[in-house]
């Protein structure tokens, strides 16, 4: 069950992420938002081969996306306040 929480906290961070690339229609926040995908990616890979039964590992990557989450949307706020 909870392997199902990790997994859309995953998937909903992949799609926030692939928002905030939409909306930064001028590249303002383009080189923050490469380093971003680049990070996300990893934790996408991570988060692949991490045994679902290993709990403290899927905490490590869900409280890395949860603090990536957080600057996605202020990211978000600030590109919707600009348009």
């Amino acid at each position: 069950m909870m392997h199902i929480f990790y997994k859309r906290l995953m998937d909903s961070t992949e799609d926030l992420l692939y928002r905030v690339r939409i909306y930064d229609r001028e590249l303002k926040k383009c080189d923050e938002i490469l380093q971003m995908d680049e990070a996300y990616g990893q934790l996408r890979r991570a988060f692949d081969a991490i045994d679902a039964r290993n709990e403290s590992a899927m905490e490590r990557v869900a409280a890395k996306l949860l603090h990536m989450r957080q600057r996605l949307i202020t990211m978000m706020e600030d590109l919707l306040h600009a348009a």
